[in-house]
């Protein structure tokens, strides 16, 4: 009995060993896509009277789980600013044509994604693609007569890159992915020709990212 134990004690630790976590620090950029947010005014909307400007640096964190084989897990947090541009009505009443207004706001987007590697668990040169979910949320726009606040949306992101381990316990990574999730602020396009509002629909992000990490 006690030989049993000790030989499934040793099996499991055998297969815990050949498993790892990763946590590090991402940087890199953010590209947001350049169509139209819509308008504030459901009265008069034009479809270009808000729009995001986002070529920015972004920042964040993540943490990755990965079997003794081909896949993983993992969780990112990752940060970044933008600059809104928007034409608003004044909320006080103050004036009865639009207004042009420009902030900067924050994007902050959480991933969880499912990882398939190219190579298995301890080679030094890992490529891999990569899918999962996108929560995105985008801070309330520091403008005068903006009348809404923050916006919170959910979305998937795909894509893919390489991990290089540098030394036992230090890995380099670099990941770049597509990310689809719905148009910030829940804004209205102008009406088409049945009269019927339109919405902005899909809002696209590109994503590249370099990282550093620590592997235990």
């Amino acid at each position: 009995m006690w030989l049993r134990l000790a030989v499934a004690a040793a099996a499991t630790m055998t297969a815990l060993s050949a498993q790892n976590w990763e946590v590090g620090a991402v940087g890199g950029f953010l590209r947001l896509s350049t169509k139209p947010l819509g308008s504030t005014n459901l009265a008069t909307p034009k479809d270009d009277d808000n729009r995001l400007h986002g070529h920015q640096p972004a920042y964040g964190l993540r943490a990755t789980w990965d079997s003794k084989g081909y896949f993983g897990i993992d969780a990112t947090y990752l940060r970044s600013k933008a600059r809104i541009d928007s034409n608003l009505i004044a909320l006080n009443g103050s004036a009865t044509q639009t207004l042009r207004e420009s902030g900067r706001i924050s994007v902050n987007q959480v991933f969880l994604n499912g990882i398939s590697y190219f190579m298995p668990n301890g080679e030094r040169f890992r490529p891999y693609v990569t899918g999962g979910l996108a929560v995105q949320i985008y801070t309330t726009p520091p403008l005068p007569d903006w009348p809404f606040g923050r916006s919170r949306r959910t979305g998937f992101n795909w894509g893919g890159g390489v991990k290089w381990q540098l030394q036992k316990h230090f890995i380099m990574r670099l990941d770049v992915r597509q990310i689809l999730g719905g148009s910030p602020y829940d804004l209205q396009y102008n009406n088409n020709t049945s009269d019927q509002l339109r919405s902005p629909g899909i809002f696209k992000q590109f994503q590249a990212t370099l990282g550093v990490g620590v592997r235990f």
